[in-house]
């Protein structure tokens, strides 16, 4: 339909709408055979099929059925109730089918019916002489992006990874041959294609100092989802022009405000450029109205009892869905006043103060412009009395800071000042790193089984450090390596490790986690991937040695291969084949904790991975392991997440053990952390894993989130979270990349265009943005989930700001830990691009206090149970107002992403201050029974024989 050479403006951009013959059928109205919208209605659900099959999208069929039965009754609703009006609801099934595959929601259901309200009430509210202005998917996606902080957010870009060309040919071509030519609308994708490739050129040209044009090029005008908003979107016959000059006056409107807006660095450009040209016109429409009308009859048609039916219909519906929100998901109140605060302590006159050094610089020079998103990681925190002397020491690992920081062991002084302890055994990690790699982890336990704590150093490029503690042998805590005398030597690149019985043999294991590949792929014989020494190329274009970066977004599976050594329980270990053992998996492995999920007195792992789903291994009795994983995403082992940290705590008290996995939640990633709540399953072997982070106020959003430490802050009896957050800024950036302060602006822009990308691109370092100058969510708030208990159980409140740990900064590990004996804990969290935060807790130190405690170190009898007691289960239980109270608590070695845990357990018992019986289950041994007395710590040694198993424990 062609705009005549007299018509005005508005007539020119936009013709009438296009209607589409409908024939009538028992009483109602339906679509024609040849309906243009039929294929599209059939590709789009081919597209979901497909997501959900074979792409890996984050959302599950029941949240995409949800929204498309939804939209479509409501549809069907308000046409009979507003216009008396029975019509199959086509448009609103085509409009919701891509609602469910342009949005990301962030766990919780309720979220898929905002989109849902604003896309259908948007027809029926938003018009101009009885018909829509904006196209409704367009508007539910706009905005839903503009109003729920990224609780909502656009499918990601990375969605559409797995084979990315060939799906982006499937929907040109389906577009071409089903839909595009019978629409008329080629003046309109034709004029979009050339502007918009036009002006993705002048994008390229002004970014060519952060990424590399074809990274821009193909990431964007490649990209399926360009095609969708192009061919599908944009075309939408009820809202676009049909005339030719009013087609390329549109594309030419949309690609100059979706240029300003890349010019602000937005990534939702599409969507906001196309919301603002559909505002302008539904305004300059009725503004020319009113002006031919005059104010009085524009006035009357705006009041009229009809206008104002559809709005009060529509708006009351959206009232009641907001007031079911809050009630359902809003964040929890506390409603008893705090008794304690977390007193930030001066690190430097602690003694654990650190100076920030050049690592950055140090690297492959090749790798340098992402350098900083490459060593992002490794600053971490154990805990444990290596000395002897009743206080927890601490061991740091600080890759960033100058070289004699980069792992160092602090002796606990008493009153939150440490010395630091000269230990030759690590002075490789500052003498050797570009060698022998960084220091990226570490954690106490007593490996060799002689009485003192050793320390194993998880390591970057290069084999991990295992130190033997010389105090049982000589008199004198001290630390020799033995890594090679112990069989650990294979190249690592690695951010933790832990310590379990996974075989039930009375020796500990030893399993590493490799976040990135340990070799580099392509090389013949197998190069070790070492950062500071790339190799150098053999032939022209010769690029294998860029190749370790993420093969993909939401399931890599190029990270590294775990390693498991079986202890063999004389100091050595012997390497197992962790493929044949079912722990062959090659994700990117962060963080893990061990722990008995199904309650059958085996040893499992949750390993935490970024880019992808998580692996949880059941253990078979220590013969194998099986990977848990369902089979819709959101179901355990089917995120495709950014899993950072695995912390283990019965945070509902139901007598299993739950764990929370913290995750980033930005704009393009609504994602957030995980809170599996555990219970019994079907079966007796696999438990059932129910993911409630956002109902119970745990999602973490609008933070880049790493560590977290679960304990019990206010001594309460609940298990609560401290979370770190923030990811990188441009504090170690040299000079010559500072970027002005009114002109910085965040890497997530530049990182977008590459994830946009295929891994034949991202998967290669040299392919990436500069990130020297730029920043990347830095420096954000911590946060402090304390469980509502009794209030609300297994639910948490973020009280930061309260309790004085919401300093921003880019942190990592979160240790809790008694560090001054006096029955609270306290906190430490490492700093990527700063020293260490120390807290003191002073609950305990209040004059009168109703937060009683026991604490508790058990000890093995080495022959059935490891001296560690690691893997032992502790169940508390006392009566208090009548009513039974039990905790549970499991022995472990890890507390967290790089972070361990205080070796001994804690158990808050709020103002009961009686003795408590504590039921001891003996990893690999018996059940023991002891009686415990109040706010003490007490140290509970495993009879040597069954035959005594009843008793108490000693102070």
């Amino acid at each position: 339909m062609s705009a005549g050479p007299g018509a005005n403006l508005a007539a020119q951009v936009y013709a009438p709408l296009h209607t589409t013959p409908r024939v009538e059928r028992w009483g109602w109205t339906w679509p024609r055979w040849n309906d243009a919208r039929l294929p599209f209605a059939a590709l789009l659900t081919l597209y979901g099929v497909l997501g959900f099959t074979f792409f890996g999208f984050n959302r599950s069929p029941w949240q995409m059925l949800t929204i498309v039965v939804t939209g479509c009754a409501l549809d069907m609703a308000l046409g009979w109730l507003l216009a008396r009006r029975r019509e199959v609801p086509l448009s609103a099934y085509i409009s919701c089918c891509s609602l469910a595959l342009l949005l990301n929601y962030s766990h919780s259901s309720w979220l898929l019916f905002l989109p849902v309200w604003l896309a259908i009430g948007s027809k029926y509210v938003l018009t101009f002489e009885g018909k829509h202005v904006f196209n409704p998917s367009m508007f539910g996606v706009a905005l839903s992006l503009l109003l729920t902080r990224e609780l909502i957010t656009a499918a990601p870009a990375y969605q559409w990874a797995n084979g990315n060309v060939a799906l982006s040919a499937f929907i040109l071509m389906a577009a071409l041959v089903l839909f595009f030519f019978r629409v008329g609308r080629g003046w309109l994708v034709a004029s979009f294609l050339c502007f918009y490739a036009l002006q993705t050129a002048l994008r390229a040209y002004i970014m060519r100092h952060h990424l590399p044009p074809e990274v821009l090029f193909l990431g964007t005008l490649g990209a399926p989802s360009f095609f969708i908003f192009v061919f599908y979107m944009l075309t939408d016959p009820a809202t676009s022009p049909g005339g030719r000059r009013g087609q390329v006056l549109l594309a030419l409107a949309i690609t100059l405000v979706d240029l300003v807006l890349h010019l602000k660095e937005s990534v939702y450009t599409f969507f906001y450029a196309a919301l603002t040209c559909a505002t302008l016109r539904f305004l300059f429409l009725h503004a020319r109205a009113a002006w031919k009308r005059g104010a009085g009859e524009s006035m009357r048609r705006l009041l009229s009892s009809a206008y104002l039916k559809r709005v009060g219909l529509v708006g009351g519906l959206g009232a009641f869905m907001a007031v079911g929100f809050t009630v359902a998901a809003a964040p929890g109140v506390r409603a008893k006043p705090l008794a304690f605060h977390m007193d930030r302590v001066d690190v430097a006159a602690a003694g654990l103060g650190s100076r920030m050094g050049h690592t950055l610089e140090e690297l492959d020079p090749r790798i340098g412009h992402v350098a900083k998103w490459l060593v992002a990681v490794g600053d971490a925190v154990a805990t444990g009395d290596y000395d002897g002397d009743g206080r927890l020491d601490l061991f740091l690992t600080h890759p960033l800071a100058t070289p004699e920081f980069h792992a160092g062991l602090y002796r606990n002084l008493g009153d939150f000042r440490f010395e630091r302890v000269p230990v030759p055994a690590l002075e490789r990690f500052a003498t050797r790193y570009k060698e022998e790699g960084l220091a990226g982890g570490g954690t106490f336990v007593d490996w060799d089984g002689d009485g003192d704590a050793d320390l194993a150093v998880a390591v970057a490029f290069g084999p991990v450090r295992l130190l033997r503690n010389t105090l049982r042998e000589t008199g004198v805590a001290g630390f020799e390596d033995v890594t090679e005398a112990a069989g650990v030597t294979d190249h690592a690149v690695s951010l933790g490790l832990t310590f379990l019985d996974y075989d039930r043999d009375g020796h500990l294991d030893l399993f590493v986690l490799n976040a990135m590949t340990t070799y580099l792929p392509d090389y013949s014989p197998p190069v070790p991937l070492n950062l500071f020494r790339l190799p150098q190329p053999e032939y022209p274009d010769d690029r294998r040695m860029f190749r370790f970066m993420h093969d993909g977004w939401h399931n890599a599976t190029n990270g590294g291969l775990n390693a498991l050594y079986r202890g063999r329980g004389d100091g050595t270990f012997e390497k197992v084949d962790v493929k044949a053992m079912g722990l062959g998996d090659t994700h990117w492995s962060l963080a893990v904790s061990t722990v008995d999920l199904n309650h059958d007195g085996w040893t499992d792992l949750y390993v935490a991975n970024d880019f992808g789903p998580d692996d949880v291994y059941l253990n078979e009795q220590g013969r194998h392991f099986r990977r848990v994983a369902g089979k819709l995403f959101g179901e355990i082992g089917k995120d495709t997440y950014k899993g950072m940290n695995a912390s283990v705590a019965d945070f509902d008290r139901n007598g299993w053990l739950d764990v929370y996995v913290s995750n980033v939640h930005h704009s393009l990633q609504a994602e957030g952390s995980l809170l599996w709540m555990v219970g019994p399953g079907e079966d007796a072997f696999t438990p059932a894993f129910h993911d409630e982070a956002t109902f119970r106020g745990a999602l973490n959003e609008r933070r880049f989130g790493w560590g977290a430490g679960a304990g019990d802050l206010d001594n309460d009896g609940w298990p609560d979270l401290v979370q770190a957050n923030g990811m990188v800024d441009d504090r170690l950036d040299g000079p010559q990349w500072r970027i002005p302060e009114g002109q910085r602006k965040d890497y997530w822009y530049v990182n977008h265009k590459l994830m946009q990308s295929g891994p034949e691109m991202h998967t290669y370092a040299d392919k990436w943005g500069d990130i020297r100058g730029r920043t990347l969510y830095p420096n954000e708030p911590r946060r402090v989930y304390l469980n509502l208990g009794e209030e609300n159980p297994g639910h948490f409140v973020d009280l930061a700001r309260e309790l004085g740990m919401e300093e921003p900064e880019n942190s990592r590990g979160v240790l809790l830990a008694d560090l001054d004996d006096d029955g609270d804990l306290d906190a430490l969290v490492t700093n990527q691009h700063a020293p260490v935060s120390l807290y003191r807790n002073t609950l305990r130190g209040a004059a009168s206090t109703e937060a009683h405690f026991v604490g508790l170190t058990l000890v093995g009898n080495g022959t059935g149970t490891h001296r560690s007691a690691v893997g032992t289960r502790v169940v508390l239980s006392y009566v208090q107002d009548g009513r039974r109270v039990e905790q549970v608590q499991e022995v472990g070695v890890m507390g967290g992403f790089s972070a361990s845990s205080d070796p001994r357990l804690h158990f808050g018992l709020g103002r009961y201050s009686g003795p408590v019986k504590a039921e001891v289950h003996w990893y690999g041994g018996a059940v023991q029974e002891v009686t415990l007395e109040a706010d003490r710590y007490q140290v509970l040694r495993q009879p040597a024989d069954a035959s005594a198993l009843r008793g108490s424990a000693t102070p």
